[in-house]
């Protein structure tokens, strides 16, 4: 984790999380070595930050909607400056930090409350902007359960396990 001191500009942390972001994929596996070179400390804010580029929300059977395949995904979380401590949600250096990463796009994007227990003992948001094949950023058609632009026969991870539970030739 690198962590900026009270000298680093918000725009200077912002380009170095773009440019890491484009290094690689995170594939939802937990590799923390990936999330932890992606990850800083605005010491001045007590901004914790994580920018990730994702991939494989439909490819895995997470979700069946294949333009929720990819995105820009930002992670924030507050500590306080000086104990380090986890802190609640600042909402104006929040707004801040999206319009940041995101701009315009900011509009577009998929916001998230914590949830689970880790991540809500931190106060963690997560801020999707999802996006097309050449990472340019999208607003996905539907919702992430369509199967309007699946392939006939794609299976979802849950349609598996379904399958998987349901004795053959019983009603579902």
């Amino acid at each position: 984790m690198r962590t900026w001191d009270r000298h680093a500009l918000k725009t200077t942390v912002v380009d170095w999380h773009r440019r890491r972001a484009r290094y690689g994929v995170y594939r939802g596996d937990g590799d923390q070595q990936y999330l932890s070179a992606r990850k800083s400390l605005h010491a001045p804010t007590g901004t914790l930050i994580i920018f990730t580029r994702d991939l494989g929300h439909h490819t895995s059977g997470w979700w069946k909607n294949p333009d929720y395949e990819r995105c820009c995904h930002l992670s924030l979380s507050f500590v306080d400056p000086l104990t380090l401590r986890p802190r609640s949600r600042d909402v104006r250096l929040t707004k801040e930090w999206v319009e940041l990463f995101f701009g315009s796009n900011a509009r577009s994007l998929w916001c998230e409350p914590p949830y689970s227990p880790d991540g809500q003992r931190v106060d963690v948001w997560h801020y999707r902007l999802f996006c097309d094949p050449s990472w340019a950023p999208i607003l996905p058609r539907g919702e992430v359960y369509s199967k309007d632009w699946t392939p006939a026969g794609w299976k979802s991870w849950s349609d598996v396990q379904h399958e998987l539970a349901t004795p053959e030739g019983s009603a579902p």
